[in-house]
């Protein structure tokens, strides 16, 4: 991107910079410059003139520091005194180039730039691996995300506890792990625990661990979470699942950083960071006295919320496109998006957010075909994102044929059936539409890897018992 007000300028460096292959967006001011990487336009380098209307350079480069460091900057300026060259280069910037300058120097500066980004993103994606043996990264342009990474690195460094808000599916493991992989603890282990999805007595088992002979079934000892954690992160999923005893223990450890296992009087040391999310009304909780207020106030010391995707319109594609290369090498494929599916990912509301349109997208990649030779191409009228596997995938050769008589007597027989609804409460129909999307989004995953439960626990992103739970508390049985 080049942030720059002069036309002559630009016009010389776009020659100079689209002759060598690169792709350019063109910014008069740090204004537009950021409305347009807000919109989506996140370039790899910033050629950034520091005399500009509005704005000035120097601001810019500090706002991208915190906001965008994956940003690198080179400064291009007729004001080369000692001050500023050291000021620009302290915010960040890669390379300092006085006007008027050579064309051939700017161009060798950002190839440099290049080769530099891409060292740190080889780097950094080492080092998530080495921590946590995937490659699921933190990606974002939308300022509301910006906001929350400049959050993220300002706490990252304290051992304060971290209260993650924000809807199913938009990402608060992963705030979570970036908070562990920036941290002075990042050499630790960074351990989950999903407080939904174990019932208590086995919760309390995982949190605390336990002794031989504890209770019937401990055949041997087991230690708990918070020790495997000792001098790392200890994040804590669905915090507002846990019930008022457990809640009572983990504030005793919050307190003194100490806890003994199940059917043991020795007390043991942790230093467990604690990060732990919800997608619950945790206030609400308070009111209604299902969580301890004592609690609640030792864990919000920071809070942070992670926005819907609907809300960061500007996320969706970076994330549909990382996800369909990751799903394109996993499933050894080559499939693209073409511009009407594009459209479609752009114009659907992801009630389910970053993890439906990731479990989407992978739908998308493996299934080739679905039902009666209905293609998952852009070209079907399918939603080639959200196909209804079961209805299509029972269609009589007459329904697919006369789809408008099938509709007449599906309304006809409409007006006769008695509302599935009445008699329930708003909050039972919630209840059971939630648990009917979640029956057919596992369902999904399963046919799709041919019930092989430990791999469509990795690509719905649950623990492999969690998964065994969901089976059971749905009713889905293998055909």
């Amino acid at each position: 991107m080049i942030i720059e007000d002069d036309p002559m300028v630009v016009k010389l460096l776009q020659r100079a910079l689209e002759g060598d292959g690169h792709e350019l967006s063109i910014a008069t001011s740090c204004e537009d410059a950021f409305f347009k990487i807000d919109k989506g336009t996140v370039p790899d380098v910033i050629i950034l003139d520091l005399s500009l209307p509005g704005m000035g350079g120097i601001e810019f480069l500090s706002v991208v520091r915190k906001r965008y460091p994956f940003i690198k900057a080179i400064v291009i300026s007729a004001d080369d005194g000692v001050d500023t060259i050291v000021e620009s280069m302290r915010l960040g910037a890669l390379d300092f180039i006085p006007k008027p300058f050579k064309l051939a120097n700017v161009c060798v500066a950002v190839n440099e730039a290049l080769q530099y980004r891409q060292l740190q993103v080889d780097i950094d994606r080492g080092q998530h691996r080495n921590v946590f043996n995937d490659d699921e990264s933190f990606l974002y342009t939308s300022s509301s995300m910006a906001s929350v990474m400049e959050t993220i690195q300002r706490v990252a460094s304290t051992s304060v506890p971290v209260l993650i808000t924000g809807e199913s599916g938009v990402g608060k493991e992963l705030v979570a792990r970036e908070i562990h992989q920036r941290s002075g603890l990042s050499k630790g282990s960074f351990v989950k625990i999903n407080c939904a999805a174990l019932p208590p007595n086995l919760l309390e088992g995982e949190l605390f661990g336990f002794e031989k002979g504890a209770f019937t079934g401990a055949v041997k000892s087991k230690p708990a979470k918070f020790e495997r954690a000792n001098n790392g992160t200890l994040f804590l999923d669905e915090i507002g699942e846990l019930v008022l005893e457990l809640q009572a223990k983990l504030l005793h450890v919050l307190q003194d950083g100490s806890f003994s296992r199940l059917g043991s009087n020795k007390v043991i040391k942790s230093n467990a960071r604690i990060v732990v999310a919800t997608n619950r009304n945790i206030e609400s909780a308070v009111n209604e006295e299902k969580f301890r207020s004592d609690l609640y106030y030792r864990l919000n010391v920071i809070r942070i919320h992670v926005p819907p995707l609907r809300e960061r319109p500007s996320d969706i594609m970076l994330l549909a496109d990382h996800f369909l290369a990751r799903s394109n090498q996993k499933f050894v494929k080559t499939v693209k998006f073409d511009a009407e599916t594009r459209e479609y990912i752009l114009r659907h509301p992801w009630h389910g957010n970053a993890r439906e349109l990731q479990n989407a997208v992978s739908r998308y990649v493996v299934l080739g075909k679905l039902g009666s030779g209905f293609e998952l191409t852009g070209a079907s009228r399918i939603d080639p994102l959200g196909p209804k596997e079961k209805v299509i995938g029972t269609m009589k050769k007459e329904q697919i044929e006369n789809p408008e008589t099938d509709q007449e007597q599906g309304a006809q027989s409409d007006v006769s059936r008695k509302h599935p609804h009445d008699g329930m409460t708003l909050k039972e129909i919630g209840r059971n539409a939630a648990r009917e999307a979640e029956r057919k989004a596992i369902l999904s995953v399963l046919e799709v890897t041919q019930w092989n439960r430990s791999k469509a626990a990795r690509i719905l992103k649950i623990s492999y018992k969690a998964l065994l739970y969901k089976i059971k508390d749905c009713g889905i049985v293998q055909q």
